[in-house]
């Protein structure tokens, strides 16, 4: 389930740290911090993500032990906060209106947070449509914390296109390909 707060995965790689344990020590773990999975769906997730080559799995009898082999990838909200930053010297309302444009409906505080805005910005709606828009997110299988959201009050279609470049780039580290000069002809 989604919780733009933190997700499991997440969650999951740091309780795994560096060096990794073991399933049952996993499981203790993850249940100390709220998390309550039996140990057969922890095994399950788990070489789920070694075979996507997130995780490595050594055996050290009678147990298995879980490693960081690569870290996840960043989320969306990381990948919108970190391009607007390149783009712009004041990314928040960028960052607002970018994921506006992306997910099509009204941005919750939770969201901005998640994506390193911590001041109000954009315009405010009403809560009755704050709470549709929850709704609809909760039948979709998401949770969504916080109470406000915000649509943006300056249009940034300009620069709206330099960041999805910018993230399109850099999530697939093709930046190498870019021309740098604009010379056309050998001289």
């Amino acid at each position: 389930m989604f919780n733009p707060e933190k997700d499991f995965n997440r969650i999951l790689m740091e309780s795994l740290g560096r060096d990794g344990i073991s399933i049952s020590a996993l499981a203790k773990k993850l249940k100390s911090e709220g998390f309550d999975h039996h140990r057969l769906i922890l095994t399950g997730y788990l070489r789920a993500m070694a075979d996507m080559g997130h995780l490595r799995e050594r055996d050290v009898p009678p147990s298995k032990i879980y490693q960081v082999v690569k870290p996840l990838p960043d989320s969306i909200y990381e990948q919108v906060r970190k391009a607007c930053n390149k783009v712009s010297n004041d990314p928040d309302e960028l960052i607002l209106f970018t994921l506006f444009k992306i997910f099509k409906r009204p941005i919750f505080d939770s969201e901005l947070k998640a994506a390193g805005v911590n001041r109000p910005i954009g315009r405010s709606i009403p809560e009755t449509e704050v709470n549709d828009y929850k709704k609809i997110l909760r039948r979709a299988g998401n949770t969504v914390t916080g109470q406000d959201a915000s649509v943006p009050s300056a249009d940034m279609t300009e620069q709206l296109q330099d960041v999805l470049v910018t993230i399109l780039l850099d999530s697939t580290e093709s930046r190498h390909l870019i021309a740098e000069t604009k010379q056309s002809k050998l001289i």
